[in-house]
């Protein structure tokens, strides 16, 4: 029985070796990696909501505005080498509304969201691959306030991710979050595993005094955005 026992061991030690060799990543780990290929695409759709509120006031005048938005985002990334090329499908303000008021010892009125002559426009620029993450670089493009066309105006910025710098020649955003982050961004390795969804949220806010039109202004301004990215992947060509 002994020698039967370890001829049965010492033939089959080579072939158990050569196993090992062959499949380590296998041997060594707990679970199996998956069989089936690479996803050839990815769809990708992000929904962006975000309310906020504005404010300028001097002795002379006051407004103060808010406004809601919602922006859809849907495209496509693809994989190029050690890369990914990004593509859009389509990009659309799914809701907007805004109301601004003004009273100064002039004139007093109400502006609705017709009466606002810009709207927020969104801008996917990159998918970035940092290291072992995706990041996102987009921002949404403000508008000038107020609307009524006063000398007094400001930018009123809209969310941005904590990848794009467009924002930083006049306030640099990232410090201005108070809570929650602005860094929309996810591993790499979990959109190879299967349809991914995740949620970021943060709040934002700024307040400073200017010289507008030969007169101190104090202008604060603030938002809250939540942010929807899924992302799925495809194993065949769209036909």
């Amino acid at each position: 029985m002994r020698a039967k026992r370890g001829g049965f061991f010492f033939f089959c030690f080579p072939a158990l070796t050569l196993v090992f060799f062959l499949f380590p990543v296998i041997s060594q780990t707990s679970s199996a990696p998956s069989l089936r290929p690479a996803p050839l695409w990815w769809e990708i759709a992000i929904d962006l909501k975000t309310e906020g509120e504005y404010k300028l006031e001097s002795n002379n005048f006051s407004y103060t505005g808010n406004y809601i938005f919602v922006i859809r985002w849907t495209g496509c990334l693809e994989k190029d080498d050690n890369d990914y090329l990004l593509y859009r499908f389509d990009c659309r303000l799914a809701d907007w509304k805004a109301q601004e008021t003004v009273t100064s010892p002039e004139a007093s009125g109400v502006l609705t969201t017709s009466d606002f002559k810009e709207k927020p426009s969104f801008d996917l620029k990159y998918i970035l691959r940092k290291g072992a993450d995706l990041c996102l670089d987009f921002i949404v493009n403000g508008i000038v306030v107020p609307q009524d066309g006063a000398e007094e105006s400001v930018d009123l910025l809209f969310p941005s991710s904590e990848e794009n710098r467009q924002h930083d020649v006049q306030v640099d955003y990232n410090t201005c979050v108070t809570e929650g982050s602005n860094s929309v961004s996810l591993k790499e390795v979990e959109i190879y595993a299967g349809p991914v969804t995740k949620n970021y949220s943060w709040t934002w806010r700024h307040q400073q005094w200017q010289l507008k039109a030969q007169r101190t202004v104090l202008t604060a301004q603030s938002h809250r955005a939540r942010v929807s990215l899924s992302i799925i992947p495809h194993y065949a060509r769209p036909k």
